[in-house]
């Protein structure tokens, strides 16, 4: 939403920073003139610390535009609900003709000294990031989707330099008009990537069936393995115990004869 103004028209009013902890992140800031005359501007903060503005001033020459770029600083804590009240200000006022911004003065965007200054209030916003989407989605049959990291494709198949010098190129899907994220189901782009891609997608419905069916045997062949080990262990483990109760109950016995004997010869001696 831009703000029309008699001298400058400002866009957006409201600028918003993708909020990521450790990163600068760029917000860009439209003036356009749309008037006959030059128009100097002059943009202020609130947290001059945090925030860069370049340029922070200038000159609009008639009938034209120029974009500011406002970058934050990067933050190293993340503001409770990601709530911010810092504050823009767009000051503009008519200037000769001619006039070059290293020519701009502070005196300029005063009110004492008779100028008309116009000026634009401008809001800050933290907003959520988008979230990466590292993973294209196949439908199979249309109840089980697979996912399929992208890097394991490349890394399974020919190296990106070698998908490059092929008959076809991989595009990225950027490149496709497609945003960072999106679901690739096109197979055309799929067979762009060349043989090495093509042995990781799934041709149809019956190949998607077979390799599904493929990976579920492996699964429970593991699982049936894991099962048996943890059988033959728990098997040991009672073995060890039953071992360990019959040697502790012989040396029961030994230990009751020996004391038998011992009592007797003693009970002699005491007699003689």
């Amino acid at each position: 939403m831009a703000a029309s103004c008699e001298l400058l028209d400002v866009d957006p009013l409201e600028l918003q920073f993708p909020f990521v902890l450790d990163k600068q992140i760029s917000c860009p800031l439209r003036l356009t003139n749309r008037t006959y005359r030059t128009i100097a501007f002059k943009v202020k903060t609130t947290s001059p610390r945090k925030y860069c503005v370049r340029p922070n001033n200038g000159v609009v020459p008639p009938r034209s535009s120029c974009t500011v770029v406002v970058t934050m600083q990067a933050q190293k804590a993340v503001p409770p609900d990601l709530q911010c009240k810092d504050k823009f200000l767009v000051q503009s006022v008519v200037v000769s003709d001619g006039l070059s911004a290293k020519d701009i003065t502070s005196q300029m965007f005063m009110k004492e000294g008779g100028n008309v200054i116009e000026e634009v209030k401008l809001k800050v916003a933290y907003v959520m990031p988008p979230e990466p989407q590292q993973e294209i989605a196949e439908e199979h049959d249309g109840v089980e989707r697979i996912l399929v990291p992208m890097q394991r494709i490349v890394d399974n198949g020919r190296s990106t330099s070698e998908l490059s010098s092929g008959s076809a190129s991989l595009r990225s899907a950027e490149e496709v008009g497609s945003p960072v994220g999106r679901i690739v189901k096109s197979e055309e782009f799929l067979k762009a990537a060349g043989p090495a891609l093509e042995t990781k997608t799934y041709a149809g419905p019956a190949e998607q069936s077979h390799q599904l069916s493929a990976i579920i045997a492996k699964l429970t062949e593991e699982k049936n393995s894991a099962l048996e080990q943890n059988r033959k262990l728990r098997d040991e483990l009672e073995r060890v115990r039953r071992e360990a109760s019959k040697q502790k109950g012989s040396f029961s016995l030994v230990l009751l004869a020996a004391t038998g004997v011992l009592c007797v010869i003693l009970g002699y001696l005491v007699k003689t």
